[in-house]
């Protein structure tokens, strides 16, 4: 690899480290006005606790299991941040749980994770992947 490149990639690193770093806060905000974040599985959950979201995470099989999980989640949740990855299986569950909420009355959110899918660039498609750009496993 020449210089100009690594350099290139190591200014793509810290891009992609300060957009998660906002999009982190933005998530925490969120989650303070009833805000909670879906993913697929548990590897995403660590993940985006490793990024330092403290707010509510569901996963997907959590969120359809029982009726007693959709009526808490109908109480407790007001936005869900739809963050399911950015493969083509991540976009078909992302638009399943769209219609989910909607009909649960819950407001589903996709801008975050269209603006992630930008930033990252095709670097990843995994949100369990996330973690490898914090720096230190958690932002300020």
């Amino acid at each position: 690899m020449h210089p100009g490149d690594i350099q290139a990639e190591e200014r793509r690193f810290g891009e992609l480290s300060a957009f998660l770093a906002d999009l982190v806060k933005e998530l925490n905000e969120l989650s303070e006005e009833g805000g909670a974040v879906l993913v697929e599985g548990k590897r995403d959950v660590e993940a985006m606790r490793g990024l330092g979201y403290v707010g509510q995470v569901f996963t997907v099989s959590i969120l359809t299991s029982t009726e007693a999980a959709r009526e808490r989640l109908r109480t407790r949740v007001k936005t869900m941040v739809i963050m399911t990855d950015l493969d083509s299986e991540g976009r078909r569950l992302a638009s399943r749980y769209v219609r989910f909420l909607a009909r649960e009355g819950i407001e589903p959110s996709l801008g975050q994770r269209r603006r992630l899918s930008r930033a990252s660039r095709g670097v990843f498609l995994h949100i369990e992947n996330l973690r490898r750009f914090s720096v230190g496993g958690r932002f300020k």
